[in-house]
């Protein structure tokens, strides 16, 4: 049975954010035929404007701007493996917001901010489709997950408590992600280079 974007979304937007490393700007970097690239006015609802949803939300309640992931390489760096250009391929469909520790603490509780966030993205036309999910990390943490879509991107919203608070938000294009093969996944997940 052929594995579904969601199955596998939040362990490859994990391991997108963490080893991303930024080369300059991207530009029209989605497959082809795909709208994960940078969209251009009057190309719909894309990757740019799903990451300035997720920037607006995260600056109007009090979030700093993360910086993370860094930006897409334009191109696949000479001697890049094949997870590299998975990993770049799945990067086209996503769009991204993270922050760790103190930086989402300061002027704030972090669980305000987080809720204060979805609360814009609901203002900029996501639609929650799932009840927030709490979870126990541990004796000492949490983790609250809660998604939304909006014109076919899926975005999940977490916000994580314990010895690292962390806030993030993920959103990607389930036309794109769904094109993944179940083998490009376990490559791309696999601990492997």
């Amino acid at each position: 049975m052929r594995r579904t974007w969601r199955a596998t979304v939040c362990g490859a937007a994990a391991i997108l954010a963490m080893s991303m490393t930024g080369c300059g700007a991207a530009e029209e970097v989605g497959p082809p035929g795909s709208s994960a690239s940078a969209s251009s006015p009057g190309k719909g609802f894309g990757r740019a404007e799903s990451q300035a949803d997720i920037d607006a939300a995260t600056s109007a309640a009090g979030l700093p701007a993360s910086g993370r992931p860094e930006p897409l390489p334009s191109t696949t760096p000479a001697g890049a493996t094949e997870k590299d250009r998975l990993k770049a391929r799945a990067a086209a469909c996503s769009a991204h917001w993270m922050g760790v520790g103190r930086e989402v603490g300061e002027g704030g509780d972090p669980r305000a901010k987080f809720d204060a966030t979805l609360a814009e993205l609901k203002e900029r036309g996501w639609r929650v489709t799932t009840d927030r999910r709490a979870d126990e990390l541990g004796k000492e943490g949490a983790l609250v997950t809660i998604w939304l879509e909006k014109s076919g991107w899926s975005l999940m919203g977490r916000h994580g408590t314990g010895a690292l608070e962390t806030v993030s938000f993920q959103a990607t294009e389930d036309a794109c992600m769904n094109k993944f093969t179940e083998a490009e996944w376990k490559s791309m997940m696999s601990a492997d280079e």
